[in-house]
């Protein structure tokens, strides 16, 4: 349940507004979406639709289109403003941010979603399905830091693809909300990867640190809302609280809004 109420700039407030240093993080399953595709489809820009038929496979093709159609919805509900007439700048690494915010990061496995909203910041979401990882040994020792391979490799063999995707979830977050691009090296920084220990950053070598900081300005998160996944929350500075939400039908049934001049 949600308190409604008023924006500071006198529009309605259906719950949707986020407060300064929260993160909500909106969770979805794509194929509970289906019905929606083409109400979502109409509100992508010329762009996006282009995009969305550049795909080889319609399967991909209509995961784009529920992807970004809800990404419209979500942020136009927080914003206060019409879904369809949102217009993405793109960073130099390719980052989409919203002018006059709210800040926001989508990640995706399958068809599961996450979205991460906030009022200012840079922030990093990321998901993944708990599964068998195929040469997970081999993929941190050559990719991962030395302590955060050490650590996997010692734990129990049932416990290390979950231990592995811990690690991937708050790498990718931690990426994702510092900025700097997909290229940062994975072996300059380290999380804790222990399934049911504390969630961490533990370290950031010297290189790093000029464009990243230190582990001690930073704030990591999981969480675990969809059955059989797991998700990781990144935001740099303290005092954060992370909220979840599932996606519901009244997020899409509200009236709509006209778009702020």
């Amino acid at each position: 349940m949600h308190d409604g109420g008023d924006h500071e700039d006198g529009e309605p407030d259906d719950g949707y507004r986020v407060p300064d240093r929260t993160i909500r993080v909106w969770f979805a399953d794509l194929r509970s979406l289906g019905g929606r595709l083409e109400s979502l489809r109409a509100l992508l820009s010329d762009d996006e639709r282009e995009r969305a038929g550049r795909f080889a496979m319609e399967r991909l093709s209509n995961r784009f289109v529920l992807r970004r159609g809800l990404l419209r919805v979500l942020l136009g509900r927080c914003a206060g403003r019409a879904p369809e007439g949102l217009r993405f700048d793109y960073g130099s690494h390719g980052k989409p941010s919203l002018p006059g915010g709210p800040s926001f990061n989508l990640a995706d496995s399958d068809d599961v979603v996450a979205i991460g909203v906030t009022p200012a910041g840079g922030i990093g979401v990321d998901i993944e399905r708990l599964r068998v990882i195929e040469s997970a040994d081999d993929i941190a020792e050559r990719f991962f830091h030395a302590s955060e391979h050490a650590t996997l490799a010692a734990l129990p063999p049932d416990r290390r693809d979950e231990g592995f995707l811990l690690a991937w979830t708050r790498k990718e977050a931690f990426i994702k909300a510092a900025g700097v691009g997909l290229s940062m090296p994975l072996d300059q920084f380290a999380v804790t990867v222990t399934p049911g220990g504390p969630v961490a950053v533990l370290s950031i070598d010297e290189p790093l640190r000029a464009d990243v900081g230190t582990p001690e300005e930073w704030a990591l998160f999981d969480r675990r809302i969809l059955p059989g996944t797991i998700a990781a929350v990144a935001a740099r500075g303290a005092g954060w609280m992370v909220e979840t939400r599932m996606v519901e039908d009244a997020l899409f049934d509200a009236p709509a809004v006209s778009a702020r001049r």
